[in-house]
C-alpha cells in the first residue's frame, strides 16, 4: 500500500563521502545542499510512502521513467538471474539514490525492507534541471563516485574474504547509519532478515547463522535479540582487515 505525501524538502539529503576533503561548513557524510536547492529538488519530485514491508517500488525490466531518493527507511535492490536465483545487489539507506537503468529499463528490482518514504523524480525533468543547476549536478556526481567506491569494496569482500569476514564488513557498514545504530550502547538494529543478508553477501541463510555464531564466539558481537546486536566495532574492523 502506498500514498502520496506532502513535500518536505528538509529531509532531502544525499548520502555520500566526497573523494576530496570536506570544505568548511560541509556536512560530514552528506552532499551539501542549501535550503533553496532542497526546495528546488522537492518541487520536481512526488513523495511516496511505501507503508508495507516488501512493497514493490519497481521491477527489473520495467521502463525506467524515474529516479528515486530514499528519505526514510531501507530498500533492497535485487537482480533475478535467468535460472530464477536472486542476488541482492545493494541495500539503500536514507540519502541514497536508486533506479539504475540500461536501454531505458530498470536493471534491478527495488522493494521496501521497512516502511519507507521516497522522493520520485521524473528522469527527463531531473536531467534538464541538473543541466541548468551545476552546483546540484556536482552533488549527484559526488554520489555517483561514492557508489562506485562502494561497489568496488563489495567486489573485494565477495572475492577475497570468507563468510564471517563478509558478515563483519556488512555489520560495520550497517553501523554507519544513525537510525539503526546507537553509539552510546553500541547496539545495531538490523532491519533485514538473514535471508536478505545471505543474498547480499553471497551465501546461504544457514551460513549467515554460522558466521554470526563465529563472530559471537570470538567476542566481536553479542546478540541482544535476533535483530539487535551489540558490536565491538574496533575489534570487528581489525577482524575484517579493513583499512
Amino acid at each position: 500500500m502506498r500514498r502520496t505525501a506532502q513535500r518536505e524538502q528538509g529531509d532531502i539529503r544525499i548520502r555520500a563521502v566526497a573523494p576530496w576533503p570536506a570544505e568548511h561548513g560541509e556536512e560530514a557524510g552528506h552532499v551539501e545542499l542549501s535550503a533553496a536547492e532542497q526546495a528546488d529538488l522537492a518541487r520536481l519530485a512526488e513523495v511516496i510512502l511505501f507503508e508495507t514491508e516488501g512493497s514493490q517500488i519497481f521491477l527489473q525490466g520495467q521502463p525506467a521513467g524515474f529516479l528515486y531518493l530514499l528519505a526514510d527507511g531501507v530498500v533492497r535492490g535485487s537482480h533475478t538471474l535467468h535460472a530464477g536465483d536472486r542476488q541482492i545487489v545493494a541495500f539503500y539507506w536514507p540519502g541514497d539514490l536508486f533506479g539504475l537503468a540500461q536501454a531505458g529499463a530498470y536493471v534491478n528490482s527495488a522493494e521496501a525492507v521497512t516502511p519507507c518514504k521516497v522522493y520520485r523524480f521524473p528522469v527527463r525533468k531531473l536531467d534538464a534541471f541538473l543541466v541548468s543547476n551545476p552546483s546540484i549536478q556536482r552533488g549527484f556526481f559526488i554520489k555517483a563516485v561514492h557508489e562506485i567506491r562502494t561497489a568496488q569494496r563489495q567486489l573485494i569482500a565477495m572475492g577475497r574474504f570468507d563468510v564471517p569476514r563478509r558478515l563483519a564488513i556488512f555489520l560495520l557498514d550497517c553501523s554507519g547509519h544513525e537510525h539503526y545504530f546507537d553509539p552510546a550502547t553500541q547496539i545495531l538494529s538490523i532491519p533485514m532478515t538473514r535471508y536478505d543478508i545471505a543474498d547480499y553477501i553471497g551465501t546461504s541463510a544457514e551460513s549467515v547463522t554460522r558466521a554470526m555464531n563465529t563472530l559471537e564466539g570470538r567476542g566481536l558481537i553479542r546478540r541482544v535479540t535476533p535483530r539487535a546486536l551489540e558490536l565491538k566495532r574496533a575489534d570487528l574492523k581489525a577482524f575484517a582487515d579493513l583499512d
